[in-house]
């Protein structure tokens, strides 16, 4: 083996191909240069190494990277330079940190002799990022580099997924270093004991949810972290309970399984939301109790029971009556090799009549739906595509709406609820699976915060299919503000320019002003088909038409600027008191 020197760089792109990193995401700049250069070099040489993705703008590049991570199960790479590019990824940082994805954000740094002396693009990288990551290291010694990086590559999955920050000193890119391991610092000792699976703790959860008369399993986002979609579904088999799929679990139980109720909370289906209100006991699996979900009065007069890798959530905000700390995995492979089972068959046949509401029927009017897109969408891709949204009212019709048959099919950000989400992020899911139909729903408002990455689709040549559910106002306030706020929705109007009365506060459907004119973009970004559907009557045309087409494809969908999405739990109620009309 040879042992001739290795700069920073080298060792970079050594470690990140061994690791099997296929794509990086990112932006170049100053403090990174020496990794451009060398994998410009690599590219030259055709030596293996991953294929750098450049995106338009560094928050884009990190929700690329999450778009790649959540759709494939494995850690999504950004890389951004110091200073503004690494504070640019603050966004994608908290988003991956509040979803639990794995996710590892490369920055470089002034140089290790000029941090603290106000350098020029020099900001405090592992100081800002600490509260949002799952942990962050600043490299100062290139003999720290292999260490950390591969360190970091596995903390992103082990446990609890999660954002991991490498902040890299740029003279740490140029420094030469010895291959043998006298060139390498030894990696420091982190050990921490796992808890070991408590079977005595698992089987008293398993002989409640047999005693109890209308159990409920809230399934989290973990569930998909683990890959134990199907297990679940077996889970929810074996022992006769309804499942309630929380945001991020979307897609681990396919719409059409009696046992599936949907999302629940704020804007959850009727059945879920039903079958929580009345439950005599709720089985939380890798999730949270998070506010939109545990509502007020959410645990009065029902056992709690909870499952999960992390211990820190044990208790944090709802009591629970059982616990158990564990992989999802160990405890489903527990729950179903033990051959204990469970009837609840009255409880199931109360579900069914609930389930006849989901999705929520809703009204017909002159104006075109949001919820009949999404149903259309849905039909002709035969519930199979990977749905990516941006934030607001479309990205609830899309939960509410689509049928989910798969697991890591729904892309959309959750406990931070990041508009401008979308679009990037689909970039990333298309590099993660180039196989299934790719869908964007995004709203006019969330679609305009990162629209600078259509240059990143028609230049990867994408054949992403956007659907733009414009109505005009930033919708999700709008609504708030009209249900809650008198009406006073001055600064959510997207139509509004110069000419309108300052005090205007109507909700006009005539009035549609286009800023930007979305069918406009195929004049600037090359390749870019585009449409606009207008009337009821031409939707399902229009959509198949763009389904159909094989390149990228943006669809202006004029919606009815007053549909609210429903059912609704205002903030402060309980579930008896949601709003479903």
């Amino acid at each position: 083996m040879s042992h001739a020197p290795r700069s920073g760089a080298a060792i970079f792109f050594d470690v990140l191909t061994d690791l099997g990193v296929e794509y990086l995401f990112g932006h170049t700049g100053g403090a990174v240069i020496p990794l451009h250069v060398e994998l410009n070099r690599r590219m030259r040489r055709r030596d293996p190494a991953p294929k750098f993705i450049l995106c338009r703008q560094e928050g884009g590049a990190g929700h690329a990277a999450e778009g790649y991570a959540r759709t494939s199960g494995r850690v999504g790479v950004a890389i951004a330079t110091s200073g503004p590019g690494a504070t640019n990824l603050a966004t994608p940082i908290a988003d991956a940190y509040k979803d639990s994805i794995p996710t590892l954000f490369i920055t470089g740094q002034v140089p290790s002799a000029a941090i603290g002396t106000d350098a020029f693009q020099e900001v405090d990288t592992v100081g800002f990022t600490r509260p949002i990551s799952k942990h962050n290291y600043l490299i100062k010694d290139v003999r720290d580099l292999e260490w950390v990086l591969r360190e970091a590559y596995a903390l992103a999955t082990r446990g609890r997924p999660g954002p991991v920050v490498v902040d890299i000193c740029k003279d740490v890119q140029l420094a030469q270093t010895s291959r043998d391991p006298s060139g390498q610092n030894p990696p420091r000792i982190r050990h921490r004991e796992p808890i070991a699976f408590d079977p005595v703790k698992a089987d008293a959860i398993l002989a409640a949810l047999a005693a109890a008369e209308r159990p409920v399993v809230k399934a989290g986002g973990g569930v998909i972290h683990a890959n134990a979609a199907a297990a679940l579904r077996a889970f929810a088999e074996r022992f006769s309970v309804p499942v309630t799929t929380t945001f991020n679990a979307l897609g681990a139980l396919p719409f059409e399984l009696p046992h599936n109720l949907g999302m629940p909370g704020m804007h959850g289906t009727i059945p879920a939301n039903y079958a929580l209100r009345d439950a005599d006991l709720i089985l939380s699996l890798g999730g949270r109790f998070d506010d939109r979900v545990a509502v007020k009065g959410f645990a009065t007069g029902k056992r709690i029971a909870h499952v999960d890798i992390d211990p820190s959530e044990i208790d944090k905000t709802i009591a629970t009556d059982l616990h158990l700390v564990a992989e999802l995995g160990d405890f489903f492979e527990h729950a179903l090799t033990t051959g204990q089972a469970a009837d609840h068959a009255d409880w199931l046949a109360r579900i069914a009549h609930w389930r006849e509401q989901m999705p929520k029927p809703y009204g017909r009017s002159e104006y075109i739906k949001p919820q009949a897109v999404v149903e259309i969408i849905s039909e002709l891709t035969a519930g199979d595509a990977t749905l990516v949204t941006g934030v607001g009212q479309h990205q609830m019709w899309s939960a509410q709406y689509y049928r989910f048959r798969r697991p890591r099919q729904w892309i959309s950000s959750g406990g931070l609820g990041t508009m401008g989400f979308g679009l990037p992020a689909a970039i990333g899911a298309w590099f993660a699976d180039p196989v299934h139909p790719l869908v964007l729903i995004d709203g006019d408002g969330s679609f305009q915060m990162n629209i600078q990455e259509l240059g990143t689709l028609v230049a990867n040549r994408i054949p992403l299919k956007i659907f733009v559910l414009n109505n005009s106002f930033l919708g999700m306030v709008r609504q708030w503000e009209d249900m809650m706020d008198e009406g006073h929705h001055y600064e959510t109007c997207l139509a509004r320019d110069a000419s309108c009365d300052p005090d205007c506060m109507d909700l006009d459907q005539t009035c549609r002003r286009q800023i930007p004119n979305l069918t406009g973009l195929k004049y600037v970004y090359p390749r870019l088909k585009t449409q606009r559907i207008k009337h009821p009557k031409d939707l399902r045309e229009g959509v198949a038409q763009a389904l159909a087409e094989p390149g990228p494809v943006l669809v202006d969908v004029w919606v009815d600027k007053a549909e609210n999405v429903i059912p609704m739990v205002r903030p402060g109620h309980r579930l008896d008191q949601m709003i479903e009309s």
